[in-house]
């Protein structure tokens, strides 16, 4: 009987901030999501409008902590190099047939909010993490899959260069 295979189905991540590693500390993380940013468009003589992708929406990365870890904290100041962290999650994944498979995403970007939740006398007290990012790289199986990085016109997708042409037309 013929099925779907399933594949691709992470079992372990590890999240590492500003170069501090936090093996078995996330419990959760939202990798970014890359939604289009769309501009509605009709003009003269079409009978309805139409969305044209204009670009790209800003990029988000979150995580829980299982504690409320100072080197965590410290990474929240408006000034200095507070403003170009690195972010990073490693993770396993496997599916059937014995596959396996690697993913690490690469961030940078700056710590928009820190959320020390609720707290309560022997209880875990978490810490909730979000930045906004201005770069990321998604590799898996050492095959990359997204290079994104808006300050420096990096614009690429299953390795294929899409933002040479506007590079050019700039005289980049």
């Amino acid at each position: 009987m013929a099925g779907t295979q399933l594949d691709y189905i992470v079992q372990q991540f590890s999240i590492n901030i500003n170069g501090y590693g936090h093996a078995g500390d996330g419990e959760m993380c939202s990798l970014p999501k890359i939604k289009k940013k769309m501009e509605e468009f009709q003009g003269g003589g079409m009978l309805f409008p139409r969305k044209r992708a204009v670009g790209y929406q800003a990029l988000d990365f979150s995580c829980d902590l299982s504690s409320f870890d100072p080197t965590v904290l410290g990474t929240c100041g408006l000034y200095g190099a507070n403003q170009n962290l690195v972010f990073s999650v490693a993770g396993f994944m496997d599916g059937d047939n014995n596959a396996q498979h690697t993913v690490n995403c690469q961030m940078a970007g700056e710590v928009e909010q820190l959320d020390p939740g609720d707290w309560a006398p022997g209880k875990k007290s978490k810490l909730k993490f979000q930045a906004t990012l201005s770069a990321i790289q998604l590799v898996i199986d050492n095959v990359t899959i997204w290079d994104l990085d808006a300050q420096n016109g990096v614009y690429q997708v299953n390795g294929t260069d899409f933002y040479s042409a506007v590079k050019t037309a700039l005289g980049l």
